[in-house]
């Protein structure tokens, strides 16, 4: 049964950190706006000021009469009413009266009842009156205006209650009485109607006496804290505010981080290299830091930490292309072929392609080769960008001949190659020479890389970005490997997909992508003209070397006789023979660039 793979395939919380690690401006610029903003408001927006008195709301005893006990409140009192009551037109018209008296300045009920607010705290019979204004007098004189004007309402309130109630009782009793005297003299106190009425009369003065006595001792409420002068302003409050700022500047700028980072199709850490390309991050240079003076990254040597994990994804490349026994090609024979007598040996081709203009993808190449090279690999560098400062910087090779007069002018490739005092073990083949064009998307490029195999163990080809230039496409037929080198901060996802889909679409083999840091941007490309006439198949001649169909001695040796063609190139083999032997490496000058053609070092080897 199929084991699921552990982890998930969305972004995790580094991924999340990460996010904020790189889009820390825009979660900057947040919080310093709001913090700004809030502070601008706290010294723009006018203070306020906030008075409070405390009144105690007594029950009347007339609660079947005011229906102080209706309402959703267990209490004697429904405090939720009264709070509405204070609130009320009437009250807010006579504590704008008390204030104006207080101030000295007119107010209306409207403007007295946008500043007023009114608590009330649990389990209590307590309404708690808060009144804000522009000064601190003002505020307290709101106060007070309030709670007097409330408890004066509420005290007319219940004593013009109990008087109607005591005018309705006495008339009553009046009417009995009158009654009662209309019934017949002798005959009153034999008639049953008389009694009850003298009754009823009697229970009418029973209920004034009590009703007099309440209105005259009844206390609907006091002031229990009076309005007191506040010492500073209410509104606005310095440390709320910023904090308010703060966090709500924290939360924009969140989210523009989020926003930003959604539209943004760029790579910015490995992590999220390897989720959406599906490709293990085989090298990771994005944290080497740059040499003093120089560009990040160098040429990485083994004593490197850096080096170590170019070193590390090499052994990987060699392990793919091994064969039975660990070997990772058949041994050569005198003659150049393998030692099985199979046919000639065949190196593997390791495609390095770039996904942004620049030095990144030719940077990677070179330490992929010359960590290929300090293994002990037969390992020759192509260099078929273009852009091919980057292997003069890293290696301190000179321009010269290389790639594109092998192509054009049929030059032979080992003539061309050169050994960099930088890397001694490795064989670079350069561009070309200053303005000259590889046409590397021409048929002959898959003949060459073929010739090279027989030549080296990897054959390093460091091309161009496709958006750019196509010239991936073009030795991806004849290539084993590629490995995408992504440019953090730089490279578009697309881009990525883009180069990903070509392997598959040559079903050439990506185990990984190689990631690096930023680099500076590139300049514009160079305006390349060929090297000579029109580009031809190489081939290789009687003597080893790579002629073009249109090379003059070539044709001469067609035009020859058999047998004198022959005794002419054992002649030129042996003159070129003379020449090599009398090269000598090494007789340059002290802190000079020691440049060597390859077949002499291979020689000398």
């Amino acid at each position: 049964m199929d084991t699921p793979a552990p982890g998930s395939p969305g972004p995790e919380l580094k991924e999340y950190t990460a996010l904020l690690r790189r889009r820390w401006r825009p979660v900057a610029a947040g919080v310093l706006g709001g913090a700004a903003l809030a502070l601008a408001g706290v010294f723009a927006v006018p203070s306020a000021y906030t008075s409070t008195a405390a009144v105690q709301v007594l029950p009347t005893g007339m609660a079947e009469f005011t229906g102080e006990r209706s309402g959703r409140l267990a209490g004697d009192v429904n405090l939720d009413t009264e709070a509405q009551v204070l609130r009320s037109e009437e009250v807010s018209a006579a504590a704008a009266e008390l204030a104006a008296e207080a101030t000295g300045s007119p107010a209306t009920a409207d403007d007295l009842r946008e500043n007023v607010d009114v608590t009330v705290p649990s389990n209590s019979n307590v309404l708690e009156i808060h009144y804000t204004a522009g000064s601190p007098e003002a505020a307290r004189a709101g106060a007070d205006a309030y709670s007097r004007a409330y408890l004066g309402q509420r005290a007319e309130r219940v004593d013009g209650l109990i008087g109607a109630h005591l005018e309705a009782l006495r008339g009553e009793r009046e009417r009995l009485e009158e009654e009662l005297g209309g019934v017949s003299g002798g005959a009153a106190s034999a008639d049953p109607r008389a009694e009850v009425l003298r009754q009823e009369a009697t229970a009418l003065g029973g209920g004034i006496a009590p009703l007099a006595a309440l209105r005259g001792t009844v206390e609907t409420g006091r002031v229990i804290t009076p309005a007191d002068l506040p010492e500073r302003a209410s509104s606005p409050n310095p440390p709320l505010w910023l904090a308010a700022g703060t966090a709500l500047g924290l939360l924009a700028g969140l989210g523009a981080a989020v926003v930003r980072d959604r539209l943004d199709r760029r790579l910015h850490d490995t992590e999220e290299t390897g989720r959406l390309s599906g490709l293990p991050v085989l090298l990771d240079l994005s944290s080497c830091a740059p040499q003093r003076g120089g560009r990040t990254p160098g040429l990485l040597g083994e004593n490197e930490t850096g080096g170590q994990r170019v070193q590390s994804l090499v052994h990987l490349v060699r392990a793919r292309g091994a064969g039975p026994g660990g070997s990772v090609r058949p041994p050569a024979a005198a003659d150049g072929t393998a030692a099985d007598g199979e046919g000639p040996r065949a190196g593997r081709v390791l495609v390095v392609a770039a996904t942004t203009p620049g030095r990144s993808g030719t940077a990677a190449a070179v330490n992929v080769a010359a960590a290929l090279a300090r293994t002990g690999s037969e390992t020759l560098l192509v260099c078929a960008d273009p852009r091919s400062d980057t292997v003069g910087e890293l290696l301190g090779l000179p321009e010269g001949p290389g790639l594109a007069e092998a192509l054009v002018d049929g030059e032979d490739p080992g003539d061309l190659e050169v050994r960099p005092e930088a890397a001694p073990r490795l064989r670079v083949l350069r561009h070309g020479r200053p303005g000259a064009a590889a046409p590397v998307q021409d048929t002959a490029m898959g003949d060459l890389l073929g010739l090279l195999r027989e030549q080296a163990d990897h054959i390093v080809v460091a091309v161009p970005p496709p958006g750019e230039r196509a010239d991936v496409h073009a030795v991806a037929g004849a290539a084993d490997l590629v490995l995408p080198v992504v440019e953090l901060g730089r490279t578009l996802r697309a881009d990525l997909a883009d180069l990903l889909a070509v392997a598959d679409r040559f079903a050439l083999e990506a185990p990984g992508v190689i990631v690096l840091p930023r680099q500076p941007l590139p300049g514009p490309l160079p305006e390349l003209a060929p090297a000579g006439g029109a580009p031809s198949a190489p081939r290789r001649t009687a003597s080893g070397v790579v002629r073009a169909d249109g090379d003059p001695q070539e044709k001469a040796e067609k035009e020859q006789d058999p047998q004198e063609a022959e005794d002419a190139q054992d002649a030129q083999d042996a003159e070129e023979a003379g020449r090599d032997g009398a090269a000598e490496p090494g007789e340059a000058g002290d802190g000079e660039t020691v440049v060597v053609p390859a077949d002499v070092a291979g020689a000398r080897r």
